[in-house]
């Protein structure tokens, strides 16, 4: 995630490791997002997809957790590393909506959280910049971090849905897996939303005071 910048302090010899972690989980997204739409989209695809699936996005979001550990450890800090980390978890998030939302068929209650959370990223990414450039530092509040906790859980709870139905029929009963994990990931998913939309005016709020 981010390069060395203590030169008096010898680079650990995996220095390399967080930037790579970073890197790799966004060379990662495309296949991510074609293993959703397979899984998602058929019930009939080759029996260890859905399996395969889940664990490729708990993968990723190891790794979200394990390159900026490794890089407070190890004390790795740069400018490259604080932008290209929020860059990939960004794209993870958006990649994986927008799949979603092809297997789901682009439901209005799927597709209207969704597309607020895309557009307020996008549109925060340039508020930042512009922040940046006028010397204003927009920090994450932990409401940001929350918002993006709610992201995954959903994001993962609605592939839990879409990987046990691909697999097994889905039922009417309350008690089908598919069925309360994708009603979970939908509620966890509108809580997303409306914490990126409350996040994002604080976010243009400081950015207009500074």
């Amino acid at each position: 995630m981010t390069d060395t910048v203590l030169h008096n302090t010898p680079k650990p010899k995996l220095y390399w490791l967080p930037n790579a972690l970073t890197l790799g989980r966004i060379a990662v997204i495309p296949l991510l997002m074609w293993m959703i739409i397979v899984v998602g989209g058929s019930s009939t695809s080759f029996v260890n997809a859905p399996i395969l699936l889940l664990l490729l996005f708990v993968l990723c979001a190891v790794t979200d957790f394990l390159d900026g550990y490794l890089a407070r450890k190890w004390e790795l800090v740069s400018a490259f590393g604080r932008m290209l980390d929020p860059i990939a978890d960004k794209l993870l998030v958006a990649g994986c909506l927008i799949a979603l939302n092809i297997s789901f068929g682009a439901i209005w209650y799927v597709l209207v959280p969704s597309t607020a959370i895309i557009f307020r990223d996008i549109f925060i990414s340039g508020t930042r910049e512009h922040a940046a450039n006028a010397g204003i530092i927009l920090s994450p509040t932990m409401l940001a971090k929350w918002k993006t906790t709610a992201e995954m859980l959903a994001i993962l709870l609605l592939l839990i849905g879409i990987s046990t139905s691909s697999v097994m029929p889905i039922s009417h009963n309350i008690g089908d897996i598919s069925l309360l994990a994708s009603q979970g990931g939908i509620a966890l998913l509108w809580l997303a939303a409306a914490l990126s939309l409350y996040t994002g005016w604080h976010y243009i709020k400081a950015t207009l005071r500074g």
